[in-house]
């Protein structure tokens, strides 16, 4: 039963309500730190579901007990209401499952942004994954707090190359205050926490393999979502940030700050572009973990 895969189901209302990371830091909790290895929106009647997929030992009994019953004190139904997070049940086929779900799997972030509204790239940092708890989840709760409702969800590993070219600009500036030398093994050193390596520590030809190290990358979108988002997220030094906001709660220093999020539409539309969080294929990702097994 070891590295078994289940998925949950969080209903069009439940995202729409704001309960995602709730109910992920939920999951994670009750079935005793199962592992998130992808997430996505599907198309569901009522508007778009998000689906997170685990792995782990007994992951379909663990997860199903975690959803639970409406008469199960303390279960995630119980709580919040038939209908709002569902989970595959013992003895199903998991993998034909997920397969049905790909073909629903939304494409919004192919659509052009609403009018009067904005884009903005979040990603959870690796800081939060570095043990299975609920961190990622309470980092996405305080995101909730916008009421904007996220229309594309990845679960990315930053490879070295896109490393460096999502912290491009930040080395300019690094160089520009500290100099060439030390300039550049700060920006390495953002580099490596947010992949795994160093760039010069990496075989040029093995820079765009995915990296070791776990994020979360979801697009927002909403009336003033640039201001909104970073409202909850707080400057970037934790020591500045204002109490309940993500970088006071969850940072411990200006790299390891608990996420990032864009500062401008056009940054926002750079970001996600290089993060590729489109580029996220659940059957792929099925055929993939099938081949592996």
């Amino acid at each position: 039963m070891k590295n078994s895969l289940s998925w949950l189901l969080i209903s069009p209302d439940a995202l729409k309500r704001g309960w995602l990371g709730w109910i992920l830091s939920g999951a994670v909790a009750r079935s005793g730190g199962l592992e998130l290895v992808w997430a996505g929106l599907v198309d569901q009647p009522g508007g778009r579901a998000a689906l997170l997929v685990f792995r782990g030992e007994d992951a379909v009994n663990k997860l199903s007990s975690a959803v639970g019953s409406p008469n199960e004190s303390g279960s995630l139904v119980a709580m919040l209401g038939e209908g709002t997070v569902s989970a595959a049940k013992p003895g199903s086929d998991v993998a034909a499952e997920l397969l049905r779900f790909s073909t629903a799997q939304s494409d919004a972030l192919a659509a052009p942004v609403v009018a009067g509204a904005q884009r903005s790239l979040v990603l959870v940092k690796p800081d939060n994954f570095e043990f299975p708890g609920t961190r990622p989840g309470a980092v996405l709760d305080v995101f909730s707090r916008t009421g904007l409702v996220p229309v594309a969800i990845k679960v990315h590993h930053m490879s070295v190359a896109e490393g460096m070219e999502f912290y491009g600009p930040v080395l300019d500036a690094l160089t520009e205050r500290f100099g060439a030398e030390k300039g550049r093994e700060q920006w390495e050193n953002i580099v490596e926490f947010m992949s795994g390596s160093r760039p010069s520590a990496v075989a040029e030809k093995d820079h765009g393999k995915p990296g070791t190290r776990k994020i979360l990358a979801l697009v927002f979108e909403g009336a003033d979502a640039i201001t909104k988002i970073r409202s909850v997220l707080g400057p970037t030094d934790p020591a500045k940030a204002t109490p309940g906001t993500i970088r006071k709660e969850f940072g411990t220093s200006i790299m390891v700050n608990g996420a990032h999020a864009s500062d401008a539409p056009e940054n926002a539309l750079r970001e996600i572009g290089i993060v590729r969080v489109a580029d996220n294929s659940l059957k792929g990702f099925v055929e993939s973990a099938a081949g592996n097994a």
